[in-house]
């Protein structure tokens, strides 16, 4: 009665623990698309501080399913700290960190996965990305949790295009500011889908 005992107790903790570890990257998976998105705007503006107008040409390349997406790794209370190295497939090499809640098995904030601007740059590029994890504990010197490699593919695919738009504004500052206006119309067609 003992032996049997010890033997389903051994056998649901190792379920427990592969459960655990059955899957590790991006909450979102590890295929991406990156779609170019482009259009026109025309803008009317008409208020209190003057008049105006503008044509803008919009393009971005949108990254399918998300932009930003979360780390999901094996689950251990001692975890706190992530490291994911991602080397590209043209040999370029791009390093971010983050806290991560170990007991979820998640890292605490999402990582920017395709954004590019001079503040922030992002971890995948289009093609093969290769990425090292490296799960540690919050001592010193840091100990060693989890550690493995997970590959995440971005496929780029031909051009989306949105229907022409024309907005009016009751502020003058809508028709110096491109980027502006065309984020609202990219969110407003769905990245032209």
């Amino acid at each position: 009665m003992l032996r049997t005992f010890i033997a389903i107790f051994l056998m649901a903790t190792a379920v427990e623990a592969n459960a655990d570890l059955a899957y590790v990257g991006f909450r979102h998976g590890s295929e991406f698309i990156a779609a170019a998105v482009e259009g026109q705007v025309t803008v009317t503006c008409n208020g209190f501080n003057g008049t105006g107008s503008a044509i803008y040409a919009c393009r971005d390349v949108v990254l399918d399913p998300q932009a930003y997406d979360y780390f999901v790794g094996p689950r251990d209370a001692r975890g706190a700290n992530l490291e994911l190295r991602c080397t590209r497939e043209d040999g370029s090499v791009r390093t971010k960190t983050g806290d991560y809640d170990g007991p979820n098995g998640i890292s605490s904030d999402s990582f920017n996965l395709w954004i590019s601007t001079l503040f922030q740059k992002p971890l995948l590029q289009a093609g093969i990305n290769t990425i090292d994890y490296r799960i540690t504990a919050d001592d010193r010197p840091k100990t060693e949790i989890a550690k493995g490699r997970f590959t995440v593919k971005v496929t780029r695919t031909p051009v989306r295009r949105c229907p022409n738009a024309h907005y009016s504004s009751t502020d003058i500052n809508d028709c110096n500011s491109q980027y502006s206006v065309c984020q609202r119309y990219f969110e407003e067609y769905r990245n032209c889908r």
